[in-house]
């Protein structure tokens, strides 16, 4: 039955696929002022990170684009095809890629094609459902992105939509976060919201527990993590346990291990690691001392979360033993690493997507 869902999907996708050389003209795609280097977009290695290529190659119908000079905000993976992966993009709207990054295209809708994208989440249970968040608005598609619905949610307050989550239990509940620090869930798939919570700095990252989705984490700059047990109805501050190492609740982003057991937070501290989600924490050691280097980008391997990945300051990081040694090799890009992603099903497939965040 799944092979047959899955089926049914690609063949939608081979559809949109088709129809979606209107894009670009040729050349570079761009990206915001003072950013004239050709050394953004996506980094791909094969051997596990000892070698790295860039992936930026955009196919149009007027000629070859790329995305060189674009700015990656955001990268993801679909969670049922290693190979489908979705970028956002800060002046440049969203692209995705149907072959691993080989190349990348750009979206139909007008509107997500230009301007900055935030974040993307795509639905486990049913993969041509993506929700899309762009400034104020969360766009979502149900047909394998053939139409987008601007409406999904609207905030009138002008807050900007920072990060979205869909539950993969029940996929009728989807989280965002706001510039602000508020919270809001659906329990209907995008039709109603509610406010669940507010932080009070802005939300940066969701994690939910891959064992039991009522269990979220909320990262944030500035105010450490939150993190419910009961779906949303209740929620405890993680910040305390955070507080020991310097700087440590300003968060950049949350991984963890397929079980759930491993979780690790790149913090402006460095990488702290929580084998009890999020009740309690430990430094992992690194290369570098404590705040010497911005760490945005990190991965674990999933059924091995001794297998850790970091990139920072154009070098790539990995180690094969929990952070007590690490073996290092550099990137050829000057901007910061944002996202590093590793492939499920094959653990020496990784991407890096870059961005300068001082434009």
């Amino acid at each position: 039955m799944w092979l047959l869902v899955h089926k049914q999907h690609f063949m939608k996708r081979l559809s949109i696929i088709a129809l979606s050389l209107v894009l670009l003209g040729a050349g570079c795609l761009g990206g915001s002022s003072g950013s004239t280097g050709t050394d953004a977009g996506v980094f791909k290695s094969i051997n596990a990170g000892e070698e790295w290529a860039q992936h930026v190659i955009v196919p149009t119908a007027q000629g070859i684009g790329t995305l060189a000079t674009t700015n990656i905000l955001h990268m993801a993976m679909d969670p049922q095809d290693n190979n489908f992966l979705y970028i956002a993009t800060r002046g440049n709207g969203m692209l995705y890629s149907e072959d691993a990054g080989a190349s990348w295209r750009q979206v139909r809708d007008k509107e997500l094609q230009s301007g900055t994208i935030s974040h993307v989440a795509i639905d486990s249970k049913d993969v041509c459902t993506v929700y899309v968040a762009t400034g104020s608005r969360l766009f979502r598609t149900d047909d394998c992105m053939r139409s987008f619905d601007s409406e999904t949610y609207v905030d009138n307050r002008g807050e900007t939509i920072t990060r979205v989550a869909v539950d993969w239990y029940d996929n009728d509940n989807v989280w965002i976060g706001m510039s602000n620090g508020d919270v809001l869930k659906s329990e209907d798939a995008g039709n109603t919201w509610r406010t669940v919570l507010n932080t009070g700095q802005t939300v940066v990252a969701f994690l939910m527990s891959n064992t039991d989705s009522r269990q979220v984490m909320v990262a944030t700059g500035r105010k450490g993590i939150w993190k419910t047990t009961d779906a949303g109805s209740n929620w405890s501050s993680l910040e305390e346990g955070l507080d020991e190492y310097n700087d440590g609740d300003n968060v950049y982003s949350l991984v963890q291990s397929a079980d759930s057991g491993v979780v690790i937070a790149a913090t402006e501290y460095g990488l702290l690691r929580s084998r009890d989600f999020g009740e309690s924490w430990e430094a992992v050691e690194l290369v570098t001392s404590p705040g010497q280097v911005e760490i945005r980008a990190v991965a674990v391997n999933e059924r091995n979360p001794d297998l850790i990945y970091y990139a920072a300051n154009a070098t790539y990081y990995y180690s094969q033993d929990g952070g007590s040694t690490w073996l290092t090799e550099r990137l050829a890009t000057t901007r910061t690493p944002t996202v590093l992603l590793v492939d499920p099903e094959d653990s020496a497939v990784l991407y890096v997507a870059v961005a300068n965040l001082e434009d």
